[in-house]
């Protein structure tokens, strides 16, 4: 595998990075951790690197700075669900990670599920409650446990685990602060596998276990550190490693990903991934697992960030392969 090299990039064209970050979304601050770590890797490869707020004042900004790419540090809302891809392409510049469509469905995990499960990927038993309608427990199917969650949001914001479906519809209320639309989940039993696609191949997977004082996977457990135990590469069996492989890069393929991107699964009692949702813009911060996954596959944190900026293109160019090119 050819590492891509600062000489690659700079003969490509790229030498001045614009790191985008922040903007209105509430993993705004976790995005600004993972930028700041961006900038400092990327300055220190030799680029010219400014670290820009996704707010108002972006376009002008970015036109002041004329960069020949933009790294997307961006986490959730405006940054991740499509809508600063679009105006990325408006302004004929090269972003990190996946267009316009794959960014935006990436983001609904309603919609991303429907597709998962047309091509036979295996998702949890789901309710969609539309926040505004009238909510009634009863409508709900499937028993409790249950996890409940905003449709469209990351970093586990708004997220409960509910052991009585006489309170859902408070939890329900608590998640529609961050989303039109709620989730309401079956909860499964079994072990947090997630896993990386990087340029179109698997990339590793590892194995999350919250603390003990945290009921799943939640935000204090992503990013406080010593919060959660990572198990990187995670113990799997060469079937189960086979076959998670294809789920993480089926996922990848149905939604037209680019660049990188994370999957969340679950491993049930059966011995089936069962698939949650799909990260298109991985964190990057000191805490995050792309960047763990990506170390164990033998890439440093500025290998990660270089072949990144080698994906990094509009929406209709052509895509080009990592190594050979």
């Amino acid at each position: 595998m050819e590492r891509i090299t600062q000489a690659m990039l700079k003969e490509k064209g790229i030498r001045k990075v614009a790191v985008l970050c922040g903007g209105e979304s509430e993993e705004a601050q976790v995005s600004r951790v993972s930028s700041k770590a961006v900038s400092g890797a990327l300055v220190q490869a030799g680029f010219e690197v400014r670290e820009l707020e996704a707010d108002r004042t972006l376009a002008m900004t970015l036109s002041e700075f004329a960069p020949d790419v933009a790294f997307l540090a961006t986490h959730g809302g405006a940054g991740e669900n499509g809508t600063l891809q679009g105006f990325l392409e408006i302004m004929k510049i090269p972003y990190t990670g996946s267009g316009v469509l794959g960014s935006a469905i990436g983001m609904s995990k309603m919609r991303s599920r429907a597709l998962f499960r047309e091509r036979g990927l295996a998702v949890p038993l789901t309710y969609a409650h539309r926040i505004g309608s009238d909510f009634r427990a009863d409508s709900v199917s499937f028993d409790p446990p249950y996890m409940v969650k905003p449709e469209s949001g990351g970093s586990s914001i708004g997220v409960r685990r509910i052991e009585r479906r006489e309170e859902l519809a408070q939890a329900v209320t608590l998640a529609g602060e961050y989303s039109p639309w709620v989730l309401i989940e079956q909860c499964i039993r079994g072990r947090e596998i997630q896993s990386a696609v990087l340029s179109d191949r698997f990339l590793g997977a590892i194995e999350i276990i919250p603390g003990n004082a945290e009921p799943f996977y939640t935000y204090a457990s992503k990013y406080s550190p010593g919060a959660s135990r990572h198990i990187c590469p995670a113990p799997l069996s060469d079937t189960l490693l086979s076959e998670l492989a294809e789920s993480t890069l089926e996922a990848h393929r149905i939604l037209e990903l680019r660049g990188t991107s994370r999957l969340d699964t679950i491993l049930n009692e059966e011995g089936v991934f069962v698939v949650l949702e799909v990260n298109t813009l991985p964190g990057l911060t000191p805490t995050s697992l792309l960047p763990e996954i990506a170390s164990h596959a033998g890439l440093t944190f500025t290998d990660l960030l270089l072949e990144l900026l080698w994906t990094a293109r509009l929406d209709g160019e052509r895509s080009t392969v990592h190594a050979g090119l």
